[in-house]
């Protein structure tokens, strides 16, 4: 079984894509990829005195750790960071290890990669400029390609591999989700291999589902109107890819199509 982790990014209306990617692992590697991402902050934060079961690894906090705020109208109360207290140049160099720990990552079995998908949606198309309309096609695409990614490693596989979806917690968006999925599944569009809409789950319990955290942050970096390659160079290898050599496990949906520079659209065009 492949338990694919997802992470989404430029949920807010302002944003000019709206991102949902993360990392698909076979059931035999789950452990292991959770292992060596632990093992990077252990590294880094044990000579500090540090617990590095207290600290999750996003991007985002790693750069900028969150000060917490108060509750107010319309917003719970958050609170600070555990990455307050450790300094910048150990907090970069986490992140910095994390990805290569990524990129490095070998397989149980080379049958069975891990495999990074995803789906960019240009929030200038009209059709898909709300964030509900956005995040649907992003939900839709992601689901489709986790799908076939596995019906085509079935074609050679002993053992049919069956997918369930796993996604951060963020309970004002689960229940429409979920809803859209079985939808999908009775509809017939071909979610067989999917044996579970997606399911959530809190982030703080899962360094698979942080990965998946690393994976949209540096996909979402790459996609900002100033280009920003520091750390998605890196992962695009882990793209899923068809027959073709097109990176089919990432689209990029946007009206700039044939001539957007992105490796993915780039290898649908070349």
């Amino acid at each position: 079984m492949y338990l694919l982790a997802l992470d989404e990014s430029g949920t807010h209306n302002e944003a000019p894509v709206l991102l949902l990617a993360g990392l698909a692992v076979h059931e035999a590697d789950v452990r292991p990829l959770e292992r060596a991402l632990h093992a990077v902050v252990a590294k880094h934060l044990g000579p500090l005195g540090l617990n590095p079961h207290t600290h999750e690894v996003h991007a985002k906090d790693l750069k900028t750790p969150t000060r917490g705020r108060p509750a107010r109208a319309g917003y719970r109360a958050t609170r600070p960071s555990e990455w307050l207290t450790v300094d910048a140049s150990v907090r970069l160099a986490v992140l910095g290890d994390v990805y290569a720990a990524l990129a490095n990552f070998e397989p149980a079995d080379p049958a069975y990669p891990l495999r990074l998908l995803g789906a960019v949606i240009d929030r200038s198309h009209k059709r898909y400029g709300p964030v509900k309309a956005a995040e649907a096609k992003a939900y839709d695409h992601v689901l489709h390609r986790f799908d076939e990614m596995l019906r085509r490693i079935n074609k050679a596989a002993s053992v049919e591999q069956r997918g369930l979806v796993l996604h951060d917690r963020r309970t004002e968006h689960e229940r429409r989700i979920q809803d859209q999925a079985a939808v999908w599944q009775r509809s017939g569009a071909r979610l067989d291999a999917l044996i579970q809409v997606p399911v959530f789950t809190d982030s703080r319990a899962s360094r698979v589902i942080q990965a998946a955290d690393l994976v949209a942050y540096a996909l979402w970096r790459h996609y900002q109107p100033t280009t920003d390659d520091a750390y998605s160079t890196a992962l695009w290898p882990l793209v899923d890819t068809n027959d073709r050599d097109e990176m089919s496990g990432v689209i990029h949906v946007t009206p700039k199509f044939g001539a957007c520079p992105c490796p993915p659209c780039t290898s649908r065009t070349s």
